[in-house]
């Protein structure tokens, strides 16, 4: 049977009920442990309409751990209902809902758990899981816990780990969520399950039925760096052009886009412009030879800065704050390659930060024997050098540049620099708040 498609994404998103739930425990096997809080909402047209939050007295003790992350107390539970008491008004509450949780791999198991147990029917509704969203929509994100993606979408989250204040967030993340799917136009239910390809944030896909003007006019939007892709028929790449500044370029992208007969135009975002230099390189054997020339006159023309043919030996390693708030990236140039990068946090990836670069120093040490490898397509070297060395200088608070020295200290300074840039830099882009 064919799936409905939606007149409108506003049509579709207001047809569907949500319930949230969010259980706390007294540990993580639902064979064996207790619910000890339910905290449940309803979402109807897009809107919380109703909410319950359930204490349950587990009938056993609740582990000091759990006391400490929840602050529920055995007195708190102690005159509570057991969860026979309250499971049949829990289940009536969900009905046909859509069941979202913020890990559904938890709580839906506990709560079939505890339905099995009494021989009652499970719940078999449909799922959403606003963690495994958040990797769709963010694939480079590297945590997704519900405090760090209410911190990012500015979400009142003050009680983590109380059952009803951690369904309250989750809430509103999906809420969230449910907005961008409409400026993104959704129209199948099952690309809510299911949102990649086409929804991620950090990327548009314009069609050429919408035709140039509309690739232009979300350029004009856009205020940080990115990466445009022209795609011809059968997905073959006819350029690839990184643009630092999209609001001020497009007049330029537009005469150059015009010389060309395309499919698709992919636009995403890439936070650091050298970020978008990488892409380029990285895909820039797959353009057609007739292209690359045309592709490269145009950056050379765009952007007359001095040629930086020494760049690659001016430093050992460049530090710079990633697309995604809170995280950074480093970039390596004993080894220079696409590959040769980690995405990390600060300072929680302190100690697999300080284990790259030691294990790219000594690469470079034993294996190379002092000599770095370059890998920057020949044709493309010396407009890339040049970018890569002014975005280097033209936002020089923007990086932190280490030699292999500095990493080998035993002092680990070069951590302080990393640290202030952390603290000065930790969200320039703003992003996933700004997103495409």
């Amino acid at each position: 049977m064919q799936e409905k498609i939606y007149n409108s994404s506003n049509e579709l998103l207001e047809s569907l009920k949500f319930c949230v739930i969010d259980l706390e425990t007294t540990g993580g096997n639902p064979e064996t442990e207790k619910i000890i809080e339910v905290g449940i909402l309803r979402i109807e047209n897009r809107k919380i309409t109703e909410e319950r939050s359930f204490l349950i007295n587990p009938e056993k003790d609740i582990p000091e751990f759990v006391q400490k992350l929840t602050g529920i107390k055995k007195a708190d539970v102690e005159f509570a209902p057991r969860i026979e008491e309250v499971i049949d008004e829990i289940v009536q509450f969900i009905g046909d809902s859509i069941l979202v949780a913020h890990n559904t791999s938890f709580d839906i198991p506990f709560l079939n758990g505890v339905l099995k147990k009494l021989q009652r029917p499970t719940v078999e509704n449909k799922v959403i899981c606003t963690n495994i969203m958040t990797k769709y929509l963010i694939p480079d994100i590297m945590s997704s816990n519900l405090q760090y993606m209410s911190d990012i979408f500015g979400i009142s989250h003050s009680q983590a780990h109380r059952a009803i204040e951690d369904a309250r967030a989750t809430a509103m993340l999906l809420l969230k969520y449910l907005d961008i799917f409409e400026e993104k136009k959704i129209r199948k239910v099952n690309q809510l399950y299911y949102p990649r390809n086409k929804f991620e944030l950090d990327r548009i896909i314009i069609d050429q039925s919408s035709g140039l003007i509309e690739v232009i006019e979300s350029l004009k939007k856009i205020t940080l760096p990115c990466v445009l892709s022209v795609k011809g028929d059968n997905g073959v790449i006819l350029t690839i052009i990184p643009i630092k500044n999209p609001n001020e370029e497009y007049s330029d992208i537009h005469n150059f886009l015009e010389g060309y007969r395309w499919s698709q135009i992919h636009i995403r975002l890439c936070g650091p412009f050298i970020e978008g230099l990488f892409y380029m390189n990285a895909h820039f054997v797959k353009i057609p030879e007739q292209y690359r020339k045309k592709t490269i006159d145009f950056l050379k023309e765009r952007h007359q800065f001095p040629p930086a043919p020494h760049l690659l030996d001016e430093h050992d390693f460049v530090i710079t704050p990633h697309l995604i708030s809170g995280q950074f990236i480093v970039y390596s140039f004993l080894n220079f390659t696409t590959y040769s990068q980690l995405i990390f946090k600060f300072p929680a990836h302190k100690k697999k930060l300080h284990q790259f670069l030691l294990g790219q120093i000594n690469r470079f040490e034993l294996q190379q024997k002092g000599k770095r490898k370059v890998f920057i397509q020949n044709d493309l070297r010396e407009i890339f050098l040049s970018l890569f060395s002014h975005a280097l200088k033209s936002a020089p608070d923007l990086y932190v540049c280490l030699r292999n020295s500095e990493i080998k200290d035993d002092k680990k300074a070069y951590a302080e620099k990393i640290e202030k840039l952390s603290m000065t830099k930790n969200d320039p882009y703003q992003f996933p708040k700004l997103h495409l």
